[in-house]
């Protein structure tokens, strides 16, 4: 009996390759530590997050690095303790910040973010889960139109990207989302990108999906491989149990560089650590999913209970939380919804896996063929977990895939930092 593929991390991206291959007739195994709760998948901003073609980084880059060393609290920081190990990740951020490369990043974003819909659309419908996906618009917030403005090249590389928009004055906006208060005047209407009402149920109905169709979920961390000469032949998990493996995805988020470092590749992942607070009675609920682009986070009305989430901690994957950075999104929320209701507050904090260009990689490891590498997304893993999937089936299949991958290699890191 030929052995499954196991796929490595329930997340989206794991989940999504899951079904993607076994939508192509591969029996596949899935294997997860169990805990949801850790991952980035559990407490991200709910978007389909269509026309996100802005990479981190820019040519403007090195002049704000230092006011994220000096802000603790703002949209982006950066841990002075894990500034020596992060070195060589911000130079790989400053060198994707060159125009040049900008340009092709956010070409490599739009190929992904432009199947989005069609690569969801058959996984939504095998899981029954149509209903957890609510159709824009989707706000983005200004206080006023001039730092609408000051967006400068990074809106035009959105509106490069084909996104559909309305320009919204104070009135317009105040009619569509009467929540708001009077901080907010200018905002911009994107009817493309829609929201996940719950991720986590989104996530329970893909697994529902993938075991119906005969996939195995075992709970575990993989902490080695077997090998049969070059051919990697099995994942051996804590405790010693080996699961033979005919085929290998690390989609394990934050955690996959450790796996990679296995096989011999070295890839710049770190974790981009992200916040998020549930008010399960805020008195005031938004119509529309939204984001509040000064202070650098989303909000989502999630049936009765409101989530905040967002910002971006560069530090360890072991560092304990900075709860601070929490209570800086309830602050927030006070600016934009008078009188809501914050008591009771709930906070999260999860580990985005992110690479210095703002790409994942997904390819084969470079010294084990039967290995495939899906990680990397940072904010979009939800948003690209379907295309991932359906990219890796194309790997694992041995089938030519309509998108160029080129972009999304690993060996793009290879080489001195400085090259």
């Amino acid at each position: 009996m030929t052995a499954p593929v196991v796929v490595i991390g329930g997340g989206f991206i794991g989940l999504c390759s899951a079904l993607q291959m076994q939508r192509r007739g591969l029996a596949v195994m899935l294997v997860d530590p169990g805990d949801p709760e850790r991952a980035a998948s559990f407490g991200n901003a709910g978007q389909f997050a269509v026309g996100e073609v802005v990479p981190l980084s820019g040519p403007d880059t090195p002049a704000r690095v230092p006011r994220w060393l000096m802000d603790p609290l703002g949209p982006l920081a950066i841990r002075w303790r894990y500034l020596p190990r992060l070195a060589p990740w911000l130079i790989r951020l400053l060198r994707a910040g060159r125009m040049d490369r900008v340009e092709a990043i956010s070409a490599a974003m739009v190929s992904l973010n432009d199947r989005i819909h069609l690569d969801y659309q058959p996984l939504l419908e095998a899981a029954g889960a149509g209903a957890l996906v609510q159709p824009g618009p989707h706000l983005r917030l200004y206080p006023s139109r001039k730092e609408f403005e000051a967006e400068g090249w990074r809106w035009q590389m959105r509106v490069k990207a084909g996104l559909n928009f309305e320009l919204l004055d104070r009135d317009a906006l105040h009619a569509l989302e009467p929540t708001l208060g009077d901080g907010i005047k200018f905002a911009v209407a994107s009817a493309d990108r829609s929201s996940v009402i719950e991720p986590v149920a989104l996530m329970r109905a893909l697994e529902a999906c993938f075991r119906g169709g005969g996939g195995t979920v075992v709970a575990g961390t993989v902490t080695a491989f077997t090998h049969d000469g070059p051919t990697v032949s099995g994942v051996a998990l804590e405790g010693g149990r080996v699961l033979p493996a005919s085929r290998i995805v690390i989609a394990a988020g934050a955690w996959s560089h450790r796996l990679a470092k296995l096989l011999g590749d070295r890839l710049p992942l770190e974790s981009e650590r992200g916040y998020h607070v549930v008010l399960s009675d805020p008195r005031v609920m938004p119509r529309h999913a939204m984001s509040h682009t000064e202070r650098g986070f989303a909000v989502l009305p999630m049936g009765d209970r409101l989530r905040l989430a967002g910002t971006v901690e560069l530090a360890s994957l072991d560092a304990p939380p900075n709860w601070d950075r929490a209570r800086k999104l309830i602050e927030g929320a006070r600016e934009l919804f008078p009188g809501i209701n914050t008591g009771g507050a709930t906070f999260w904090m999860g580990h985005r896996p992110g690479l210095p260009d703002s790409l994942p990689v997904i390819d084969r490891a470079t010294q084990a063929p039967n290995v495939i590498y899906a990680f990397g997304h940072g904010h979009m893993g939800l948003s690209w977990g379907a295309t991932t999937g359906r990219l890796v089936a194309d790997l694992a299949t041995d089938t030519a895939s309509n998108l160029d991958l080129t972009p999304f290699r690993a060996t793009r890191f290879q080489g001195p930092v400085w090259a």
